[in-house]
């Protein structure tokens, strides 16, 4: 019998009512058909997760509340421990081997029935229940249970032959949402897009993804300073200051023809102008990706320019399994740069003891200035 077999509790973060968390001892979550069980190395700490903790979160209009009790977390980092019987790939996912592991968990017999493992359990009582019954518990513990799916295994010696470290690889979650909104509305190499406003957590996944694959990126933003420093980590972006120029549209166009326009607005952004701006410097049949938390309840607009210029728009939520796997091929081909080579590190490092100052520290998180916890 395994070390892990005969465990029977871990630490984890217990999150029972909004605010109230605390460190204590839990089942050990041993796997079971079509999950693995992870020894989480590091898990990412999100700008909003304070927010979530405490439940006041939410995006496009949905609240991100959550059953209680439960162990939150999302993203991480770490090693197999242990996998269930109907694993058929002891070569990738064998004990020991270093994994990525995301939280985008959809009920294999309805795809509809989505949820954020450890952060969003949906909107109606179906995938309420479907979370509830399954995937309740996230990865702020020493241990976490995941489907198989959500589970991938990476190249750990040429992560090593590349400088990346382990816990910058975090950043794997923010660059796959970014990656899945490319992909849905097609970006190609040589073309130009606009990512509004760019100087966030996942604009900035978005930038370094866009550029991988060969886009150009004009980055709009109203923080004149932080557009500075992107183009210092980022040569060859193209920015523009909203609330400096007469007319964004105008400064927008003066970079060239414009292909795409992406926005990873948050909540707050709700009604600002500068989408609506954004989009009509798009050339003809533009497109429009939208995958941030605006709660506006129509699209910034004219109908008619939609129309005459025949214009795409597209929502984008998470991810598809085969962006995960062509985005750890090019960053484990060096082609998508992380960690120190794309000018990130990880800031701050705590235990699961110290998550009241992680919470606090998180809420600063940039694209290049990561914090994790380290259980």
């Amino acid at each position: 019998m395994s070390q892990n077999q005969q465990q029977t509790t871990m630490k984890a973060i217990v999150l029972r009512g909004p605010g109230q968390t605390s460190v204590e001892s839990v089942p050990f979550p041993h796997p079971s058909s079509g999950s693995i069980t992870i020894k989480v190395l590091h898990a990412l700490m999100h700008n909003n997760a304070k927010t979530i903790i405490q439940g006041k979160g939410g995006a496009g209009g949905f609240p991100m509340d959550q059953p209680y009790p439960l162990i939150p977390g999302a993203y991480g980092i770490g090693r197999v421990a242990a996998v269930g019987p109907d694993t058929t790939s002891p070569e990738l996912l064998r004990p020991g081997q270093l994994v990525f592991f995301e939280p985008f968990i959809r009920a294999r017999d309805d795809s509809d029935v989505a949820i954020l493992h450890g952060a969003f359990h949906g909107v109606d009582e179906r995938t309420k229940k479907f979370s509830i019954d399954n995937w309740l518990n996230g990865c702020w513990a020493e241990y976490v249970r995941v489907p198989l799916e959500n589970t991938w295994a990476l190249n750990e010696s040429c992560l090593q032959g590349l400088g990346t470290k382990p816990e910058e690889l975090v950043f794997l979650g923010p660059l796959a949402v970014a990656y899945g909104g490319l992909r849905r509305i097609d970006i190609k190499a040589g073309e130009t897009i606009v990512i509004t406003p760019a100087t966030g957590f996942f604009s900035g996944a978005a930038i370094q993804a866009a550029r991988a694959m060969g886009a150009t990126v004009v980055a709009v933003s109203r923080n004149a300073e932080k557009l500075a420093e992107l183009e210092q980590r980022h040569p060859g972006v193209k920015t523009v200051t909203a609330g400096e120029v007469e007319n964004l549209t105008a400064a927008i166009s003066a970079h060239g023809i414009i292909d795409a326009v992406v926005d990873v607005s948050p909540p707050a952004a709700t009604d600002s102008p500068y989408l609506g701006q954004a989009i009509l410097a798009l050339r003809r049949y533009g497109r429009v990706c939208l995958m941030g938390g605006r709660s506006d309840a129509t699209l910034p607009v004219p109908h008619g320019l939609m129309v005459f210029k025949d214009l795409t728009v597209r929502g984008s939520w998470m991810y598809e399994g085969e962006h995960i796997q062509t985005l750890i091929r090019m960053i484990e081909s060096g082609v998508l740069k992380v960690g120190k080579a794309a000018g990130q590190q990880a800031v701050a490092n705590y235990p699961l003891e110290k998550l009241e100052e992680a919470l606090e520290k998180g809420e600063g998180v940039t694209a290049s200035n990561l914090v994790v916890l380290s259980p």
